[in-house]
């Protein structure tokens, strides 16, 4: 059995039969109206309805009579358990993250929601933007280096990011920015002094 799949010219409207189709690939003329086509003919259009259910695998067992179930596919036995939310799963339904056991809706909440580090997929370095932040704008120093010396100390204890990273950008990103901020307030205090003698 196949599922009918009626397919027309778009110019003359004209039928095409399935025998007529699959004969011609990709650009063809209509042989009514001679109007170019391009035919793409997917296998599953003319696959027979069972074909297209899913079949579960070895790895999906189906429930039984007894058998604790899965919380989002009532069909599938549980061989698993949610490490946040303690619902049960299916093979198909688990997810493995940093070897913990989760279902879709714990993952979101804790990627999204409580924002936990190793559930993250992004996070700001503040060790390279206080870096960016006295290098690439060393002429505003005056300006971004005491900033950079804030975000290192305010967010000294933040996470570094996924992949294990050496505390040697901090530490360099603190010492520009001390040296900057104590090299613009020398310039300052001299400043003000000469003013202060010219004055005098």
């Amino acid at each position: 059995m196949s599922i009918l799949v009626q397919v027309n010219c778009p110019k003359c409207y004209w039928r095409v039969p399935d025998e007529w189709m699959q004969q011609h690939s990709d650009q063809a003329s209509c042989p009514a109206c001679r109007a170019s086509l391009f035919i793409k003919s997917y296998a599953r259009l003319r696959a027979a309805p069972d074909s297209l259910r899913e079949s579960p695998t070895s790895a999906q067992a189906l429930s039984g009579e007894g058998d604790a179930v899965c919380r989002f596919y009532p069909d599938l036995k549980a061989e698993a358990v949610c490490d946040e939310c303690g619902c049960f799963l299916s093979k198909k339904a688990a997810l493995s993250w940093g070897g913990r056991d989760l279902c879709m809706p714990c993952l979101h909440t804790l990627r999204e929601g409580k924002g936990k580090d190793e559930f993250l997929a992004k996070r700001v370095l503040y060790d390279n933007t206080a870096l960016a932040l006295i290098l690439f704008l060393s002429p505003f120093s005056l300006f971004t280096a005491p900033m950079a010396l804030y975000y290192l100390i305010r967010y000294r204890k933040s996470s570094r990011g996924i992949v294990p990273r050496s505390a040697f950008r901090w530490w360099l990103a603190m010492i520009l920015s001390i040296t900057f901020s104590l090299g613009w307030l020398a310039l300052l205090v001299l400043w003000v002094a000469a003013i202060v003698d010219s004055i005098g």
